[in-house]
This record gives structure tokens, C-alpha cells and sequence, in this order.
């Protein structure tokens, strides 16, 4: 009752002072007024009324909020969020466009939030983006709908839905087994037959030859270009470069504006996202196109997935739409951790040292090509430790879920109809769990402290129902080709050159991009 007559206060002496304006101040000043008044209701009078709420970062323009710092710089506006709300960690809101997310950043609530899927979708999220990306209604409703325990294909114990079944489908190919081992293989293949100064200056044009047989090239652009071509070529084999030579770098302009699926630009406001996307679809359609018979090298899940989508009576537009979203997934992220991972070795000298000496045993007499990745995984301690150091300084992604119900997290309600968001980020620079030096790169951090990779806060590939499968994978190739590089070349930097800045702004799948590129020399060992 008292907060209703103050409201009523606040609007009669609000417009008390606009009649008592001149004609010519009164639009300025009245502007001026209303946001004053709306924002003391908005962010002073309301949050009274609902002291259990999630506190709100207040903004000042409605239907705006922070859309602008959010796109600039998404972690630094939740860091001040964070900050604002008093740094206690508990949940808190930020609004971007008209739309609230409620941001959690401690460790046990992330963990409350993975384990409820009663009230907090992932699906409708995923549901939102695939029908962005072009998939139609049909499709979207046949990969949610309970499949027969007893169908043919990939075996379905549960009635799961293929949109939950081709979790169990990535799990078979991407887990430690058989079907990774070759996938593994069709990475090394591609490594051995490309990674030599003759065929470095043959398949890239940006790259320039140097004193001494030496190759100098910018590092971002090589290792997106790069293992763009190796994903593609040891998932699809060699079909999809015949069909168009210029495919992956058409990825990598999508890859670059992906984020507007994410967030569900409007068609109108992301033109060069679909044009692109429309490309890499077009592509794929005729890699369906051409018989199962007369496409070889490719991974086991596939071929798996191309017939498990025919089985609904998919299109053949639709299955190239869902295929270009694994596409996406298995190259957005392994060129940057591998820029990232070269760029912090190449300015630690004691660790590019330590790193040479130690993955040499990897390397037999007789297969003096390619490392063992078993004994690089298990053998390679500072090679595993500067990975997950580098993992952790570059994580970028969030988890989303969509709110269907009020729910409590942390003591804190969260209201049906928002989102809820999860910054990995923001868990992995708690200063708490990983130190005061977390804006530095620490190549023994995890030396020192094994038990922080198995704590609450370290969940740079999501957690969950939701975790990344490919986890593995990604970690195998990158530090295979780190090992290959650093013994088939003497690395340096071209020049004295700033450090790569890390671009804050768009919101990724995964690792973090680069403002700035670093140019590097490589010099035949």
C-alpha cells in the first residue's frame, strides 16, 4: 500500500513540474523526467515488491537495456553486473533488447541449473536457432518426436528422439574408442601431407616464403584456414572440397557472424550470415546428392546420421541445414584453440623449451611423422597443463536455458518466460578457485593444482546433459598438431608485435577470437 501511494507521489509531482515547464524545455526536460520516473519504479520501487528476485543491472533506455555493451564487450557488462549486484555471486539480471537473461556465476548454482531439465530447456533454445538457420517446421517437430525403441539404425533403447539420439551418435564417434581413433587418424593423415614449407606455400596464398626456407604467414588466418580443411576432409572425406574448393572459406565468414543464429537476428539484419549459410547448405545438398557408394574418407557418424534423417522423410534441404550445424560445431573451435595455444607458447620461452624436449618420445623410429596421442595425452604433462591453462584463458561460450517455469536457483527466483544464462568465463576467472594471476596465462597452473579441473567452476566445454561431446576430439587434434609443428619447425614471431587482443564482443560456440592477428615464422628443423 505505502509503495502504491508513492508511486502515485512520484507521478503527480513529475507532472506538477512538466506544466510548470516553458513550452520550448518542456520536451527535453519532460524526456528527461519520464526516464528518471520510470527508472527509480523500474530499478528502486519494483524490486521491493519482489525481494526474491534476482537482482537487476539497471540501463537506462526500456527496450534497449544493454544490448550495446553486450555485443561490445559481453564479459566485461556481466563482470560489472556481477560487481553492481554486490559480487556475492548469487544470480542477478542483465536485459539485452527487451529480453531478461538471469546470469548465474557460482559454481553450485550452475550445478543446480544442469540438473534440472524439468523447468530449464535447452531445447526450446536449440528449437529457436534450427529454425533460423532455415530448418522448416516439419523438420524441427520430426527431431523432437519420440522415436520406436525397436526402429532400424542406431540402436534406441529409450524411444529418445533423434535430436536426442544423435547425442548418444557423437558420444560413439567422438569418445575414446574405435571410431576416435580413426577420426584421429584422418586428422594425422591430413597433418603429415600438409604441414612442410612446400605444400604451406602451395595451398596458402597468404603465406610468403622467407630466408632459410622459412614460411612467415598470420597465425589466425592459417590455423582457421587450416583446420577448417582438416575437419572437413577427416569428416567428409575428400568429396566436399571437389564440390567447391572455397567451401571452408565460406565457413569461416559464417563461423564469423554465426552469433546472429544464436541470438535469432532478424533475416533483414543478417544478410551476410545467410548468404553465406545459404553457400555451405548448397554445398552439402549436393554432397547428399551424389550415392553413399561413392563417398569415401569419411567419419562413421556421418553416413550414421544421413540415415537416421532420411528415416524421417527429412528434405534433402533440411538434412543439409542439420548437417551444416555439425558442420559448425566440429570448426569453430579447434582453429582458435590451436592460435591460442601457439600464442602463449611462443611467448613463454622456458615452456616452447620444456615443450620441444618433451614430446620428442612421442615421435618412434618408425613412424617418425606422427606423435603417439596416447603418449602425448598421458605422458606430456606440460603439453596437457598449458592446454587446459589455455582452455580456461579462452572459454567464451555460455550455456542458455529457457525459462518454463518460475524456478529457484541459488534462492532466487527465476520467472517463467526469460532466459537463463551461464558464462563460462566468469566461472573461469573466479578468483577463488584459480587464484589473484587468473588474467595471466599460467602454463603450471594446473601442474600445481590437479583437483581444479574437477571442481564446480571449471566447465569449459558446458556440463550436464549438454556437455560437449567432442571434448575429446578437440583436445587430440590441437596437441597433435602442436607436437607435429614444434618438431618439424623452429617457431617464432615474425617481429616485435603486440600480444593478440581477445574479442570480447561476439558471442561464440566456444573459444574466444582475436581483434589482431600474429604473424609467425616457420623455420625447417
Amino acid at each position: 500500500m505505502a509503495l502504491t501511494m508513492l508511486y502515485h507521489d512520484l507521478l503527480d509531482s513529475y507532472s506538477t513540474v512538466l506544466l510548470r515547464l516553458p513550452n520550448a524545455g518542456m520536451v527535453g526536460l519532460g524526456l528527461g523526467l519520464t526516464l528518471l520516473v520510470w527508472r527509480a519504479i523500474r530499478f528502486s520501487f519494483l524490486p521491493l515488491l519482489y525481494p526474491n528476485d534476482p537482482q537487476e543491472y539497471p540501463y537506462w533506455v526500456p527496450g534497449v537495456g544493454h544490448l550495446f555493451s553486450f555485443f561490445q564487450n559481453s564479459d566485461g557488462l556481466l563482470a560489472r553486473g556481477r560487481i553492481y549486484c554486490g559480487n556475492t555471486r548469487e544470480p542477478f539480471a542483465v536485459s539485452v533488447a527487451g529480453s531478461k537473461l538471469y546470469v548465474i556465476t557460482k559454481s553450485t548454482d550452475v550445478a543446480e541449473a544442469y540438473r534440472n531439465i524439468e523447468t530449464l530447456s535447452f531445447n526450446v533454445f536449440v528449437q529457436e536457432m534450427l529454425k533460423t538457420a532455415g530448418c522448416s517446421p516439419f523438420c524441427v517437430k520430426a527431431m523432437y518426436t519420440p522415436l520406436a525403441a525397436n526402429k532400424a539404425g542406431f540402436p534406441n533403447p529409450h524411444s529418445k528422439p533423434l535430436a536426442t539420439l544423435a547425442r548418444a551418435m557423437h558420444h560413439k564417434q567422438l569418445y575414446p574408442g574405435k571410431d576416435l581413433d580413426i577420426l584421429s587418424q584422418n586428422f594425422d593423415k591430413f597433418f603429415n601431407r600438409r604441414l612442410n614449407v612446400q605444400n604451406i606455400l602451395h595451398d596458402c596464398p597468404y603465406a610468403e616464403p622467407g630466408e632459410n626456407n622459412s614460411v612467415v604467414m598470420p597465425l589466425m588466418v592459417w590455423c582457421s584456414d587450416f583446420f577448417a580443411r582438416a575437419g572437413q576432409e577427416a569428416y567428409f572425406g575428400p568429396l566436399l572440397e571437389k564440390i567447391d574448393p572455397d567451401m571452408t572459406q565460406k565457413f569461416l565468414q559464417f563461423d564469423d557472424l554465426s552469433y546472429q543464429i544464436q541470438f535469432q537476428y532478424p533475416k533483414w539484419l543478417s544478410t551476410k550470415m545467410h548468404t553465406a549459410k545459404d553457400e555451405l547448405v548448397e554445398d552439402l545438398m549436393v554432397y547428399f546428392g551424389t550415392p553413399q557408394a561413392e563417398r569415401h574418407g569419411d567419419a562413421w557418424f556421418v553416413k550414421a546420421m544421413e540415415d537416421e534423417m532420411r528415416a524421417l522423410k527429412l528434405s534433402v534441404y533440411d538434412m543439409s541445414v542439420l548437417m551444416l550445424t555439425i558442420y559448425w560445431g566440429i570448426n569453430t573451435n579447434t582453429r582458435k584453440a590451436a592460435f591460442w595455444m601457439m600464442t602463449y607458447i611462443l611467448h613463454d620461452s622456458e615452456l616452447y623449451k620444456a615443450l620441444v624436449e618433451e614430446i620428442e618420445p612421442a615421435f618412434e623410429k618408425h613412424n617418425p611423422e606422427t606423435p603417439r596421442v596416447q603418449y602425448l595425452l598421458k605422458k606430456c604433462t606440460r603439453l596437457n597443463a598449458a592446454w587446459t591453462e589455455t582452455i580456461r584463458m579462452s572459454a567464451f561460450s555460455a550455456s542458455v536455458r529457457h525459462v518454463t517455469e518460475d524456478t529457484m536457483i541459488g534462492g532466487k527466483i527465476l520467472r517463467k518466460g526469460n532466459r537463463l544464462m551461464i558464462p563460462y568465463r566468469q566461472l573461469h576467472f573466479d578468483e577463488s578457485v584459480f587464484g589473484r594471476d587468473i588474467q595471466s596465462f599460467k602454463s603450471d597452473r594446473f601442474l600445481q593444482d590437479e583437483t581444479l579441473t574437477r571442481g564446480g567452476s571449471w566447465r569449459p566445454f558446458g556440463g550436464g546433459t549438454t556437455q560437449c561431446p567432442g571434448r575429446f576430439a578437440a583436445k587430440q587434434v590441437v596437441i597433435s598438431f602442436i607436437a607435429i609443428v614444434l618438431k618439424r619447425f623452429h617457431l617464432q614471431a615474425d617481429g616485435v608485435q603486440a600480444f593478440p587482443e581477445a574479442e570480447l564482443g561476439k558471442p561464440v560456440l566456444g573459444i574466444m577470437g582475436s581483434r589482431n592477428d600474429l604473424r609467425v615464422r616457420l623455420l625447417p628443423r
